[in-house]
């Protein structure tokens, strides 16, 4: 096998975008990939830019799109997070693989208490053309989805976050980079997990953004105002959210 390239986008697929796997190796991938928003920078990047914009609105209920919700870990961690600290935040998850769905409704079933899983609906539904009327939710959030797209789909995308999101988006992805793809390459080749996971890990990055690639697709989109940070571990967060003084 040829080394990688880091110098474009790889155009490779990934199991996960296979939506005819719907036995364990889903499910198992699924499970890892809620280790590693935990471990390595999804909650906590893409919080970052979230918390600051919640503790302002005490008082105010926020409603919160999840596109690629896959397991649904994100929506789950987000209110009881919200939950602790008082703020009324409900969470509409969205996927385009009925079966992560229903995986994902059952496992919140299972492990919600019934006054936090009510906060979290899921849906079966196309990111790129959602049955949403324009601002109809707070903030749309996309954590390691965007890098499933080519460039013409992201920046759709983006624009349909845009639409949705009355206060704006957030963006949680990959850096295209060598040591992400080395490091995340020995982990998914050292660990037991899931054949799917030990797959789509190392592609993830290698399909990955560097910051001038994001910069071009946010300005294509029309996105206004937004910043771009640099996260640990190898994580682009791009938002529109007003920064939080």
């Amino acid at each position: 096998m040829p080394p990688p390239s880091f110098a474009t986008r790889s155009q490779a697929r990934e199991m996960m975008d296979d939506f005819s796997i719907t036995d364990d190796r889903l499910g198992r991938a699924l499970r890892d990939l809620q280790v590693v928003n935990r471990w390595l920078g999804g909650y906590a990047g893409t919080m970052a830019v979230l918390a600051p914009y919640l503790r302002a609105r005490p008082g105010h209920p926020t409603r919160i799109l999840d596109l690629g919700t896959g397991g649904a870990d994100f929506p789950a961690y987000l209110v009881r997070w919200a939950a602790a600290r008082g703020l009324a935040v409900s969470v509409v998850g969205v996927d385009a693989n009925p079966a992560t769905v229903r995986w994902a409704r059952q496992r919140l079933d299972r492990t919600l208490p019934p006054s936090l899983r009510e906060r979290v609906r899921l849906e079966v539904g196309d990111a790129l053309a959602l049955e949403a009327d324009a601002g109809c939710f707070d903030v749309a959030v996309a954590s390691l989805f965007l890098h499933h797209f080519d460039a013409p789909a992201a920046v759709a995308l983006l624009r349909e976050m845009q639409r949705v999101a009355s206060a704006g988006l957030i963006v949680n992805d990959l850096h295209r980079h060598p040591v992400a793809y080395h490091a995340i390459r020995a982990l998914a080749h050292g660990l037991p997990v899931s054949p799917m996971f030990r797959h789509d890990a190392p592609l993830s990055v290698l399909r990955g953004f560097r910051r001038d690639e994001l910069e071009a697709l946010a300005a294509e989109a029309g996105l206004p105002a937004v910043r771009l940070h640099w996260r640990w571990a190898f994580r682009w967060i791009l938002t529109t959210l007003p920064e939080q003084t």
